[in-house]
């Protein structure tokens, strides 16, 4: 598979700063669509870099692990929330509800690092739940 920089045709930052955002970006563009993890699209929706890739990915990744996350379990969650959730597909928002409403009745019994990351999930869960289309 291609990486980034040759699929979308993506030049690398040669601006001179020496700032770890510009050292990621020109990391980022050597990675392929699947090398991509959870710290990549994290910052990539946050950074508004390649977001429409980013998202797909983190769909992906969100439901293989619906725990993942860049710095906290359950981080992955809350940049879905940050999202336009209407944007997705219907069959999209129609898979993520299912799941986000299992989540919601068995997240207690995830080991969570603290209470505050066990509490801001749920937060996101709901939040999550309420942005998605009626099905």
């Amino acid at each position: 598979m291609n990486t980034l920089k040759i699929e979308y045709n993506l030049p690398y930052d040669t601006s001179g700063f020496n700032s770890g955002l510009i050292h990621w970006y020109n990391q980022l563009i050597d990675k392929s669509y699947d090398e991509l993890d959870v710290a990549d699209v994290c910052k990539m929706i946050r950074q508004d870099i390649l977001k429409d890739i980013a998202i797909q990915k983190a769909i992906v990744l969100f439901m293989n692990d619906p725990y993942a996350g860049e710095y906290d379990d359950g981080g992955l969650l809350g940049v879905l929330n940050t999202l336009d959730i209407k944007q997705l597909s219907l069959p999209i928002q129609k898979a993520l509800g299912e799941l986000l409403k299992e989540l919601r009745q068995d997240y207690i019994n995830f080991e969570w690092q603290n209470e505050k990351t066990e509490i801001n999930y749920v937060k996101n869960i709901d939040l999550v739940l309420g942005k998605l289309a009626p099905y």
